[in-house]
């Protein structure tokens, strides 16, 4: 019997060393990397449609005349090189959309409705009465 009670006060020890009796710190440390570019648009003023309960707001007007849309720049991953979209010059469309496009053809991809041929050492692009016009530099293009 007096074994048993020697063991009883030996375990409890135990049991207390091995179950938090030091204080444990966890600690999540997370790094990520951002890369930013920036490219050059021209500015373009907020617009503000009235809207009336009950009816849907109205489209906003583009402006036919031509537009300068500035360039796009695509860094392929894995040191592949990249591509430039320069010179974009939209009519008939905002610019938003015109790079839209313009980003779809600079990846290969036709935006469906519209065409491209070339045009001197660069793309021209039309859907209808709207055209979008670039020269590409350094790849890329869905030119057939």
């Amino acid at each position: 019997m007096r074994r048993a009670l020697l063991s009883v006060p030996l375990v409890a020890v135990l049991l207390a060393a091995g179950c938090g009796g030091g204080k444990t710190r966890t600690q999540t440390v997370v790094r990520t990397q951002t890369v930013v570019q920036t490219v050059t648009t021209p500015p373009t003023a907020p617009t503000s449609t009235p809207s009336t309960p009950g009816t849907a707001p109205a489209p906003t007007h583009v402006p036919s005349g031509p537009r300068t849309c500035g360039r796009i720049d695509i860094t392929y991953p894995n040191g592949e090189g990249g591509s430039s979209a320069v010179g974009i010059v939209a009519t008939g469309l905002g610019c938003g959309e015109a790079r839209a496009v313009t980003r779809a053809c600079q990846r290969g991809n036709l935006t469906p409705g519209w065409t491209v041929s070339p045009r001197g050492g660069g793309i021209a692009m039309t859907s209808g009465s709207r055209r979008i016009t670039f020269s590409l530099a350094g790849g890329g293009g869905c030119l057939p």
